[in-house]
């Protein structure tokens, strides 16, 4: 199925369905460059020692003759890289049309799993003109937030950038001996972790991607799993251990939430548009005195709420995450921010957790706990040396820019766990740094999806295909003026709307069903907020770092922290 593509209630790992008459479902036409087919057998490629690739030692295990879960024929190598990074790749037998595809991975990835970027749809498995590739990221670990891998400071520089490079210059060798010639485009898409993948191949290796998808793009990392997750578990926490707002409490909530928002943007339709239209106080569902119950709050919840729209600061006040919960993202906060079951942690606390112990210092610290972190600026100091290896954040794209690349980013508005504020701050650092918005709209767009939860999901309109439009700039130079997503309920598409390019909006043209996307037209937002969002980290040009192989081991020196 073609990227991104998402189905309501879908969540990480879910298997998804093309939507019916939209652009790339099952049954579309694939087009493009003509059908190559392979000049050797599958065979041949079994134990093919790829060491000749430079900065990139790998060696095929396995080649394998099958047929795709999208029904097209294939071969499926699977291999690995030095030091471990283990790679699978489908290659076509019959229908590749010169274009190859990398795919993004969730959380701390560490498996080998084509769906496991699947609630960002980024896997186009129902149409066989691309070679296909996944990786583990460097390291083998357990339901996707098993960091322990961070005690060998090798497999941290794989997770943090390096893995995806590696991949990508070792499966375009593979296609060149499989093919007989390299191919002729392409592209990466991926969403949360996926996202900040590909926002790091386009910063650090500006030639390995023609055009690259970004959705939800955990891009600040080291703040985001560190200062942002821990702020979404220890401001839910009481003295005690225990969850101070529950799951029992979110409906209420975020429909107060909706009376109070929604009709903001000119309709009450459930959605919002722009959460920083509306300031929303969760005090208006206090609870009278001495009682307590699923319909309010309590004076330790209204506070506990306060703290997630807010996010995380240091003692004197200032960010340490560019934003908090967006307004409007409440429903989608169990199991994230809210437990679901007694006694079972939110994610937002294992993640923090894992983070902190094997990731977020120079050395592992493995009995430390949420209660440990101190939420001050000598700490945000101390943590941001790991920046250099995990984040992509430098908006300096001329390089980019220079080789053709082009760059589609979105985000959900209701996202609950990569809060959507430090993306647009992102965008707003690379538009200044490009030339401004005109001249950063020639390679790179925003697209902002009023309701829509992380990677997908939530109450507005989530499943799209920016796949194809991607394609259509790269290879015809066509940029994406707008995205037309759907929202289904069981089989049914019941809402289609349309989303433009960050700032523009979409706003109903007075005529015909709010549900459809003919419907509405692109105008300028209502308001202009301000992208520039002031906080402990920056955007910086550069990762000053050195590296390469020293002692059989890839080795870099970690950029200084910003001043």
């Amino acid at each position: 199925m073609l990227a991104v593509l998402v189905l309501a209630g879908g969540g990480p790992g879910a298997p998804l369905t093309p939507v019916a008459g939209m652009p790339g479902a099952a049954g579309g036409s694939a087009g493009g460059p003509a059908v190559v087919l392979p000049k050797v057998d599958c065979a041949a490629l079994v134990g093919r020692d790829l060491s000749d690739t430079p900065g990139a030692p790998a060696v095929v295990g396995s080649a394998t003759a099958t047929i795709s879960p999208g029904g097209w024929a294939a071969c499926e190598v699977k291999g690995i890289a030095a030091p471990q990074i283990q790679f699978d790749v489908l290659l076509p037998t019959t229908t590749w049309r010169q274009r190859y595809l990398q795919t993004g991975c969730g959380a701390f990835c560490g498996s080998l799993d084509f769906f496991a970027d699947a609630a960002d749809g980024c896997v186009p498995l129902d149409r066989g003109d691309f070679v296909v590739a996944t990786n583990n990221e460097g390291h083998v670990g357990v339901s996707g937030f098993d960091a322990t891998f961070g005690t060998d400071p090798q497999l941290r520089v794989d997770f943090g950038y390096r893995a995806d490079h590696v991949v990508a210059l070792v499966v375009k060798r593979l296609i060149t001996l499989y093919y007989g010639q390299g191919p002729r485009y392409s592209y990466f898409d991926g969403c949360s972790q996926g996202g900040h993948q590909g926002l790091t191949e386009a910063q650090r290796y500006p030639h390995d991607f023609d055009g690259i998808v970004a959705g939800a793009p955990a891009s600040l990392l080291t703040s985001l799993i560190v200062w942002s997750a821990g702020w979404h578990a220890t401001a839910n926490t009481d003295a005690r251990g225990r969850p101070i707002l529950t799951a029992a409490k979110l409906p209420a909530l975020h429909a107060a939430v909706l009376r109070e928002c929604d009709a903001r943007d000119g309709l009450a339709d459930g959605q919002i548009d722009d959460p920083r239209a509306c300031s929303f106080d969760p005090r208006v569902l206090r609870c009278p005195a001495g009682s307590d119950s699923a319909g309010c709050l309590t004076d330790a919840q209204v506070d506990a709420v306060r703290k997630l729209y807010d996010g995380p600061r240091d003692e004197r006040g200032r960010r340490m995450y560019p934003g908090g919960e967006p307004v409007g993202s409440e429903a989608n906060w169990a199991r994230w921010v809210t437990p679901t079951a007694a006694g079972d942690p939110a994610v937002a606390a294992g993640n923090a957790t894992n983070a902190l112990r094997y990731l977020a210092f120079p050395a592992p610290r493995p009995s430390m706990t949420l209660g440990d972190l101190h939420y001050d600026s000598a700490t945000f100091a101390e943590v941001n040396q790991q920046a250099g290896i995990y984040d992509a954040t430098d908006p300096d794209l001329t390089a980019f820019r220079a080789a053709g690349g082009k760059l589609l980013l979105w985000h959900g508005w209701a996202d609950q766990a990569i809060s959507p504020y430090g993306t647009i701050a992102y965008y707003h650092a690379l538009t200044e740094r490009m030339g401004g918005p005109a001249a950063t709209q020639r390679f790179a767009r925003l697209f902002m999806l009023p309701g829509v939860a992380h990677c997908g999901a939530g109450q507005g309109p989530d499943a799209f295909d920016a796949l194809t439009p991607a394609l259509a700039w790269v290879e015809q130079g066509v940029a994406p003026d707008r995205l037309v997503a759907a929202k289904r309920q069981d089989d049914t598409v019941v809402r289609t709307r349309p989303v433009y390019p960050y700032p523009t909006v979409a706003r109903y043209d007075g005529s015909g069903s709010t549900d459809d996307a003919a419907n509405f037209a692109p105008v300028p937002p209502p308001a202009r907020y301000e992208d520039d969002i002031a906080w402990l980290g920056s955007f910086r040009s550069g990762y000053e770092q050195t590296c390469g192989w020293r002692d059989g081991r890839w080795t870099c020196t970690p950029a200084p922290p910003p001043s």
